[in-house]
């Protein structure tokens, strides 16, 4: 992987610089949703909610990469 601009040693401070922050807010934006969720007395729950969404937005990406190579077959 490379930057314009930032040597190897240079990218990876940028990068260890930023991907805690992003991780960890990401984290909270992911467990305040849930939270909500839960309180907010959503049928099934919060955690659940996002495990579904999140494995149906990755068949979505998996279809959509095979549509585009195109390998995909239906049975």
């Amino acid at each position: 992987m490379s930057m314009m601009g930032h040597r190897e040693l240079g990218l990876k401070n940028v990068l260890r610089r930023y991907i805690p922050i992003a991780a960890t807010f990401g984290g909270m934006c992911i467990g305040a949703l849930t939270v909500i969720a839960d309180f907010m007395g959503v049928i099934g729950s919060g955690t659940g909610i996002l495990l579904s969404v999140t494995i149906i937005y990755s068949y979505f990406e998996t279809v959509k990469k095979e549509k585009e190579q195109g390998t995909l077959e239906w049975f």
